[in-house]
């Protein structure tokens, strides 16, 4: 066993206090954050010395499950199976005291709480934090967590995310005011429409989709939630032809998983989602998604448009949504998979068939308010909050507002509705 890998396993098994456990399992994993950084993690499988479970499939009772970076050694999560924590717990904070639990946070992660993680919720068993600078929020954000069994006893620690520093930020005064959001505001409200359950139809709604605001409100920042669309280049094409093209589309099996060999590890290789999309290859790419639409979609020239590609786990992703989407709230697209080195499409998903479930749903009414009538009644149901948001041309944390509404306003009748109440 090489000598880096056994350093990171001693220092492990001392830090967190582990000696009674026996390395199971192991494995490497590959990653790449949101500033095109790549990450090596170890994930170790630690079994309590008592255990006699010993199947390849099967984690026993008390078994640490410790994700850690492998070249600077940051734990990034540790789990103990079926919530019994079976090691020393002397090294491991109660849920009793809450200074203690974030104490014990500070020196897991070398973050000091009040400028860089602030508490978002908690209760009994479960503390969770965001990260934050001077008590405002960031996107891309981080997220700690913190879990405790009945005993009051750590059976999870994780962080995931990005926490910036004071030296990431570029410091100004929340500047906003609604003479300047409200116009960008005005010009966010759109005619949707929204499946109501309760009415088994779909209804045209006013509303907003969230955004940021940079704080001299000249510019609007797409608000992302979930996969790192870093990588993401913009496209604004309907796709048309004048004729299919005779074939099938052969489906084939893609990796998405993000292991990789302790060789790949100890060379310290960069992601291959770190190199950008050439033009060359978006060129590609564009000709590529136009004989996948006449292949597959053959009767659909001018009803859809590709809205851009990312990269995902060496593949590239092609973004392609209907051209005229009042229901885009529901953001149904079509997931093309393309292979990176042959720059052929693999395979692809249609969200179309989240669609299924309202299939029978009456259609909505014709529209009678104007969108200036609508935002009218949505006007004092805006939220604008600050938040330093990544800003990838200056490589820097900028100020910016979160713009966002809850409500949205029945085009048929002007009733203001509550959003998340109609699905």
């Amino acid at each position: 066993m090489a000598e880096e890998f056994q350093t990171v396993v001693d220092d492990i098994r001392e830090s967190l206090s582990l000696n009674n456990h026996k390395l199971k399992r192991h494995h490497f994993f590959r990653e790449k954050n949101h500033f095109n950084e790549t990450t090596y993690i170890l994930s170790m499988e630690w079994f309590p010395e008592n255990s006699n479970i010993a199947t390849d499939d099967y984690n026993p009772e008390g078994t640490a499950v410790v994700d850690v970076n492998f070249h600077t050694k940051e734990i990034k999560q540790i789990l103990f199976v079926n919530n019994v924590n079976s090691a020393d717990h002397s090294v491991y904070p109660s849920s009793v005291v809450k200074e203690d639990v974030i104490d014990w946070i500070e020196d897991m992660t070398a973050l000091t709480f009040g400028r860089q993680f602030l508490i978002a919720q908690e209760d009994e068993q479960k503390l969770v934090f965001r990260a934050a600078v001077d008590n405002i929020p960031v996107s891309p954000s981080g997220m700690i967590r913190v879990e405790f069994n009945e005993n009051g006893l750590l059976t999870l620690f994780s962080i995931d995310g990005e926490f910036p520093t004071e030296e990431q930020i570029e410091w100004e005064p929340f500047a906003l005011t609604p003479d300047t959001y409200e116009p960008v505001a005005e010009t966010q409200c759109q005619l949707l429409e929204l499946p109501s359950q309760e009415q088994e139809k779909w209804l045209p709604v006013y509303g907003m989709e969230e955004l940021f605001l940079t704080n001299d409100a000249t510019r609007t920042i797409p608000f992302t939630f979930g996969e790192d669309r870093s990588s993401f280049i913009p496209k604004d094409e309907v796709l048309r032809w004048d004729a299919p093209l005779e074939g099938n589309f052969e489906r084939k099996e893609i990796d998405l998983s993000s292991e990789v060999t302790f060789e790949t590890v100890l060379a310290n290789t960069p992601h291959p989602d770190t190199f950008p999309l050439t033009d060359e290859e978006v060129e590609a790419c564009e000709r590529e998604v136009l004989s996948f639409m006449r292949l597959v979609y053959p009767n659909e020239s001018g009803k859809r448009s590709l809205t851009g590609f990312y990269l995902k786990d060496g593949y590239i992703k092609a973004e392609i949504k209907p051209v005229h989407d009042a229901k885009k709230a529901l953001n149904l697209k079509i997931n093309l998979i393309i292979e990176r080195n042959t720059l052929r499409a693999v395979n692809y998903f249609d969200q179309d068939n989240l669609f299924e479930a309202f299939k029978h749903f009456a259609k909505s009414d014709k529209p009678i308010l104007s969108s200036e009538e609508a935002f009218e009644k949505l006007r004092g149901h805006l939220d604008i909050d600050p938040v330093y948001v990544y800003d990838s041309e200056r490589e820097t944390y900028i100020m910016c507002g979160k713009l966002d509404c809850d409500y949205g306003v029945n085009a048929v009748t002007g009733e203001v509705l509550k959003l998340n109440e109609m699905f």
